[in-house]
C-alpha cells in the first residue's frame, strides 16, 4: 500500500477524490491538510491525521505521495512544496493557473525526480479509453470533425474562491473547460489555431460563465468546444461527438457508434469495456516508476489551450496556442 496525504479537504476531495482512491485498494490515506479546522470529518472518513498546515504534512516521512487538491491559487505553492520534499504528486487540474506558474511546478518535479500527474479524471472513463483506442486503430479513418461541450447550473456560495477569477485564473473554461479541452488534445491532437467568444454573468462568478471556441488541429480536425457553467435549473451534462471518413461516434445524449466496416454507418448503442481507474494508474506509476501518460506536461499544453482561448477572448482574434507564453 502506498501512503498518501490530502491538501486540500473541501468537497471535492470527500464526494470524488476519497472514494476513488479507497476503491483503487492501492492507498491508504495518512492525513489531510487543509487552512480550515477540522470539524471531525476527517475521522468520520478514518483518516488519522488532520493538519492545518500543509508543511507539517510534508515532513511526515510516512507519506510517499500527495494529492493536491487546494484552489487553484494554490498549486504552485503546495506542488512545488511537495516536490521539494520528495514526494510523488497528483494534482487536481488544472496544473496551474498561467503558464509561469506550471512551469515552476515542472521545474520542481524534474528535480525531485519523483511521480507528477495531472488529475484529468476522463482519460479514465471507460467510453473515452474505448474512441482513444479507436482512433489509435483507425476505425474512423481520416478524421474530420468533433464537437465537446459541459453544461452544469454552477452557483458557487459568495464566499467561495470560484467567484474570485484572479484566484481561479479564469471562469467556466479554465474550472470544468479544461477537462474537455485536455480530451481534444488527447484524442486529435495539438491546436494550432483558436477563436473564441465568451459572456459573463456577475451574479455568478467574476470570470466567463459561458464560452463557445472553433479549434483546429495539426491532425487536420475542426472542434466546437462548448463550456456552460449557467445552465438554468439543471445540474450536469457532458457529451462529445467525433465523425471521420468511416464512422462517427457520440456519447450523449446516449452512446453511439458506427462504423463503415461492420455496420454500414449505422448507429448504434454501444457499452465500453472496462478500464484501469486514474488512482489504479497513478499507483502503477509510483511502483514502476514511470512518468503517467497525463503527465504534468500535458498539464501545461492543455493549460496553453485554455490561455489561447482566453487570449483569443480578450483580443476578438484567432491565437495559435503556441504564441502563448504566460
Amino acid at each position: 500500500m502506498i501512503n498518501l496525504g490530502i491538501i486540500g479537504f473541501g468537497g471535492i476531495s470527500k464526494s470524488l477524490h476519497i472514494p476513488a482512491i479507497r476503491k483503487s485498494k492501492k492507498f491508504q490515506i495518512k492525513a489531510v491538510a487543509d487552512v480550515f479546522p477540522d470539524n471531525g470529518t476527517a475521522e468520520k472518513l478514518g483518516i488519522p491525521k488532520y493538519y492545518t498546515d500543509y508543511k507539517e504534512l510534508l515532513a511526515d516521512k510516512d507519506i510517499d505521495a500527495v494529492l493536491i487538491s487546494s484552489p487553484h491559487d494554490c498549486h504552485e505553492e503546495h506542488c512545488v512544496a511537495a516536490f521539494n520534499a520528495k514526494k510523488h504528486v497528483i494534482i487536481e487540474k488544472p496544473i496551474a493557473r498561467n503558464l509561469a506558474e506550471a512551469k515552476n511546478i515542472i521545474d520542481a518535479a524534474n528535480k525531485a525526480g519523483t511521480i507528477g500527474m495531472i488529475g484529468f479524471g476522463e482519460r479514465f472513463f471507460p467510453e473515452h479509453v474505448y474512441i482513444k483506442n479507436l482512433i489509435k486503430e483507425n476505425k474512423f479513418g481520416k478524421l474530420l470533425s468533433a464537437r465537446i461541450d459541459h453544461y452544469q447550473n454552477f452557483r458557487p456560495p459568495l464566499t467561495s474562491w470560484w467567484r474570485d477569477g484572479e484566484k481561479a485564473g479564469g471562469g467556466a473554461v479554465i474550472g470544468s473547460g479544461v477537462h474537455r479541452l485536455d480530451l481534444l488534445r488527447w484524442f486529435l491532437g495539438e491546436p494550432v489555431s483558436v477563436y473564441a467568444q465568451a459572456v459573463k454573468m456577475p451574479e455568478r462568478l467574476s470570470a466567463e460563465a459561458c464560452a463557445h471556441a472553433v479549434i483546429t488541429f495539426d491532425s487536420g480536425v475542426i472542434a466546437n468546444f462548448s463550456i456552460n457553467w449557467a445552465i438554468y435549473d439543471y445540474i450536469y451534462c457532458e457529451g462529445f461527438t467525433l465523425s471521420g471518413e468511416k464512422g462517427m461516434i457520440m456519447t450523449a445524449p446516449e452512446m453511439k457508434l458506427g462504423l463503415s466496416e461492420i455496420d454500414n454507418g449505422v448507429m448504434k448503442n454501444f457499452k465500453a469495456p472496462a478500464c484501469k481507474s486514474m488512482y489504479e494508474t497513478f499507483a502503477e506509476c509510483i511502483e514502476n516508476n514511470v512518468q503517467p501518460e497525463s503527465s504534468l506536461s500535458e498539464g501545461y499544453n492543455s493549460l496553453k489551450l485554455v490561455r489561447a482561448i482566453y487570449k483569443s477572448i480578450e483580443t476578438n482574434s484567432v491565437i495559435n496556442p503556441d504564441t502563448i507564453t504566460f
